[in-house]
């Protein structure tokens, strides 16, 4: 319009389908909110005690339950955060998940219960409980993301 010419609007091509209604979005407003990551802290969660219980190879268990205890309690809870850089959430929950094994391992010393299943099923259950809150508000945002949009 600076000649005051008018620019004709794109034509939308024929044959598209129509558009979708709004999704709800994530965490960090890019996209739909991801119900993958907390199924997998669940899953991991089985699998780690599963490993543990059955008496698995050495090497394994050793190896997953290790990985385990320092990346994936503190990452649970560091997720209903909802950071939006994805290097502060990953130190932070690596962080926190040897905070939370310091404090476990204390607890067991001053109450004197020792027992490294107890530990391990003490982390468990924080990650879980993390993980299904985090699941839940995500099924409350998409639910409520749905009837806003109808």
């Amino acid at each position: 319009m600076a000649n005051g010419k008018s620019v004709p609007k794109p034509r939308q091509p024929t044959g598209m389908l129509a558009r979708r209604p709004a999704t709800p979005r994530g965490p960090d407003g890019s996209g739909p909110p991801a119900v993958w990551p907390p199924v997998l802290i669940l899953l991991a969660g089985a699998g780690v005690f599963g490993l543990v219980l059955l008496s698995g190879p050495g090497t394994v268990r050793a190896v997953a339950v290790l990985s385990y205890l320092v990346t994936v309690p503190g990452l649970a809870c560091v997720r209903l955060i909802r950071l939006p850089d994805r290097l502060t959430q990953f130190v932070l929950g690596v962080t926190l998940s040897l905070a939370l094994g310091t404090l476990v391992a204390q607890a067991m010393v001053a109450l004197r219960r020792w027992s490294p299943l107890l530990g391990l099923c003490t982390l468990v259950t924080v990650a879980s409980v993390a993980a299904l809150i985090e699941l839940v508000r995500t099924r409350r945002t998409a639910r409520r993301g749905r009837v806003s949009s109808s």
